[in-house]
């Protein structure tokens, strides 16, 4: 298949790409500038560049910013879009270029589809357009519901935005959770959720052991033990979003979650484990006054996460396994082994950078 990607440059789309090159597709990726281009196909390996072609563009611009050359060139040609495309801010500073690029950019990415007779257009949203409520469904969300934050807010207005194609295209809805890095080899290209948590601590680590006796000393977090986190490794996000190419159902949402996600005690111990921090101490966020003034910070650093960490939430993934199955894939089992490899491997990028 021809096939175009919005957000290739990203964390998920390289992956997704990969994985595309691997199955014999040609693609169509838009870059946002020359060097993003260049870094992209580089990234790829040389049997595969054949099978690659780059498109300069910016989702937030009508027509996305393709040249009319390129625009002729995809014209009847492209047989499915996948649009991943995102602007990941929680900053309510940065409302105005959230909504821009999630909601005004995914009516650009819809109306160049349907100008250039895409017939299917399968779009990366977010598990957590769920906004504060614990139950989800694999359904559209009413908008008018209170939200985290913006992101949030934008992805499940831009989903409203996708369903009303629905009778120009084949439409799919994938939401992933908090994607991290692959299951087999750990390989990361991003620092935010479980990243930034990392490297966070492994600040505060080496801040603390310049003092002498740090070992005996705790350093605590707040974080809800009980509570469920929803990782996903990038690797399983993207079977899930090839599968849709060809089995994707028309107006279907799939997420893609963990249906057995770790307790945050897990994730602490694997943490402590993996930046050998045995002196990490998880502690219920009431005790809050009772930091020090250096745990105060770190945990402040923090904060724009807390929301994720105070509460479980429940993703049903009914249509999820359902379209695995006609490819012959199993839903995601993730165990301790598994997520220690996967921050091993953060570990591993950090020391040769």
């Amino acid at each position: 298949m021809n096939i175009l990607v919005t957000g290739a440059t990203g964390f998920l789309g390289k992956k997704l790409s990969q994985d595309l090159l691997n199955e014999g597709h040609t693609l169509y990726l838009l870059a946002r500038n020359e060097k993003k281009a260049s870094d992209l196909l580089h990234s790829f390996a040389e049997k595969h560049r054949k099978q690659v072609h780059i498109l300069l563009g910016d989702v937030s611009k009508k027509g996305l910013g393709v040249s009319e050359n390129d625009w002729g060139q995809l014209s009847q040609k492209i047989d499915a879009m996948y649009h991943i495309a995102a602007y990941l801010s929680f900053d309510p500073a940065q409302k105005p270029q959230t909504y821009e690029v999630n909601v005004e950019g995914t009516k650009n990415t819809l109306q160049f589809a349907e100008a250039i007779s895409s017939p299917r257009f399968i779009y990366v949203s977010t598990a957590y357009t769920i906004g504060t409520e614990t139950e989800g469904k694999e359904a559209l969300y009413n908008p008018e519901r209170s939200f985290v934050n913006n992101y949030e807010e934008t992805k499940c207005l831009a989903e409203h935005v996708v369903f009303s194609y629905s009778d120009k295209m084949e439409i799919i809805i994938v939401r992933p959770s908090i994607i991290i890095g692959d299951s087999k080899t750990g390989e990361a290209d991003t620092t935010f959720g479980l990243y930034g948590l990392l490297k966070g601590l492994r600040v505060l680590k080496r801040r603390a052991s310049r003092a002498d006796g740090w070992e005996n000393q705790k350093y605590r977090i707040l974080v809800d033990v009980d509570v469920n986190s929803n990782l996903v490794p990038v690797d399983y996000v993207s079977s899930v979003l090839v599968a849709a190419l060809t089995h994707g159902e028309h107006k279907e949402i799939y997420h893609a979650t963990n249906p057995v996600p770790p307790t945050q005690q897990l994730v602490v111990d694997c943490i402590k484990e993996v930046l050998d921090f045995p002196n990490l101490v998880p502690v219920p966020f009431e005790t809050d006054e009772l930091l020090s003034e250096e745990e105060k910070a770190f945990n402040a650093s923090m904060s724009l996460f807390h929301s994720y960490w105070k509460r479980s939430i429940s993703f049903p993934n009914d249509n999820t396994k359902k379209l695995l199955q006609k490819v012959g894939q199993s839903e995601l089992q993730m165990d301790k082994e598994m997520l220690i490899g996967i921050m091993s491997g953060f570990q591993k990028q950090t020391v040769l950078t």
